[in-house]
């Protein structure tokens, strides 16, 4: 799949993650033509993208930096647009050198630093009157149930209950009962707007409790929050020269709320949240990176806008896609690819009249294509 001869050109953007495909869907939306790189190459992602990579992956689902830098040196032009998704949360030395190099459209390595150090980034929240639960480096005081996190890490499978952390790397965060939400914003390095609110839910493995399973929304908060939460956001997007979309993961108790993390670049809310009534999301993060934010409001439920959900489906056994999955997945594996156990095969969607009836559609999806793909792991097994 790779031509290394010489840079193509050509591309109006660049977009990099671990799993690209709703941004190249965000591009193809916004007129867009994308060169894409990510780890899978997935069949709708090749069909969104005027070009596409697959990078090696490292240590599972990483990716490789000098795989990267090799394939952008290849084949993007420095001027163009690099947008960076899912996969550099831990990496803002890797940042900081595709910001040397290209023209990079998001928050820098410093914003990702200060935003992903949890303990300066704690004193940060703390500083700027943000709610926020408490972190540990040792044991947490007695009464304090806890949960252990790797720093940078994303996705959640790096998440377990723990009453001490296991060494460097790693650290305890309060853990605070409520709702599990993530607000979609955009921040332009001085202020923040919010698009909407999403609930979030976990698909439990044995060894990863807390990985990540999807999420459905909008749905609406009692206006007091909405207008706390956005100027919070708004004071730590000042703080931190945040640029372009992210997302904030939130714990909401009754008419109380948390800040748990920021992710500041565009993640799997682009699933339900790129489509009408909201304009293409890429091309609003493109503009807010040049200090443009839309006058647009807050979305909420009602008459015109539909309830989407999406989720991932992970691998319950080794399998081999044998043949082209339903219309209502996405990340689609090309048929004879080989999945492990645990590994994600697709993401499923599905819309509803509200926030149960898309979830109930959901898992009724999961559900079918559970069955469909277990004769493929048998066959493995075999």
């Amino acid at each position: 799949m790779r031509d290394r001869s010489r840079p193509e050109g050509g591309f109006d953007v660049v977009l990099v993650g671990i799993a690209a495909r709703g941004l190249a869907a965000s591009a193809r939306r916004a007129g867009l033509s994308a060169f894409v790189l990510d780890l899978f190459a997935d069949e709708d992602t090749r069909a969104l993208a005027a070009r596409s990579v697959r990078l090696r992956r490292r240590d599972g689902l990483a990716l490789d930096p000098d795989d990267l830098l090799a394939a952008l040196s290849h084949h993007a032009e420095p001027h163009t647009p690099l947008v960076l998704g899912t996969g550099f949360e831990d990496a803002p030395d890797l940042v900081a050198r595709l910001a040397a190099r290209f023209r990079l459209a998001g928050s820098g390595a410093e914003t990702l630093a200060a935003l992903k150090e949890p303990f300066s980034f704690a004193k940060r929240l703390a500083a700027l009157g943000i709610p926020h639960p408490g972190v540990f480096a040792g044991p947490p005081p007695e009464g304090v149930a806890a949960l252990e996190k790797r720093i940078g890490g994303s996705g959640g499978n790096h998440v377990r209950p723990s009453a001490r952390p296991r060494g460097p790397g790693w650290y305890l965060q309060e853990r605070l009962e409520g709702r599990s939400v993530s607000a979609l914003f955009l921040g332009n390095g001085t202020e923040a707007r919010l698009l909407a609110f999403s609930e979030q839910w976990c698909a439990p493995a044995e060894d990863a409790p807390f990985r990540y399973g999807g999420c459905a929304g909008p749905f609406a908060l009692e206006h007091r929050l909405v207008a706390e939460i956005h100027a919070a956001l708004s004071r730590l997007t000042a703080s931190v020269d945040l640029k372009g979309l992210a997302s904030a993961d939130l714990i909401i108790g009754p008419g109380a709320w948390h800040l748990i993390e920021i992710n500041p670049r565009p993640g799997a809310s682009l699933d339900i949240f790129d489509a009408p009534p909201l304009p293409p999301l890429l091309r609003l993060h493109l503009d807010a990176c040049i200090g443009k934010l839309p006058d647009l409001p807050l979305l909420v439920p009602g008459a015109k806008v539909a309830t989407r959900a999406a989720g991932l489906f992970y691998a319950p056994a080794a399998m081999e896609i044998r043949d082209a999955l339903p219309a209502w997945a996405a990340d689609r594996p090309a048929p004879g690819t080989r999945i492990a156990a645990g590994e994600p095969v697709c993401t499923v969607h599905a819309t509803g009249r509200d926030l149960a009836d898309a979830r109930a559609l959901l898992a009724r999806r999961m559900d079918l294509l559970s069955r469909a793909l277990s004769m493929a792991s048998r066959a493995v097994a075999e």
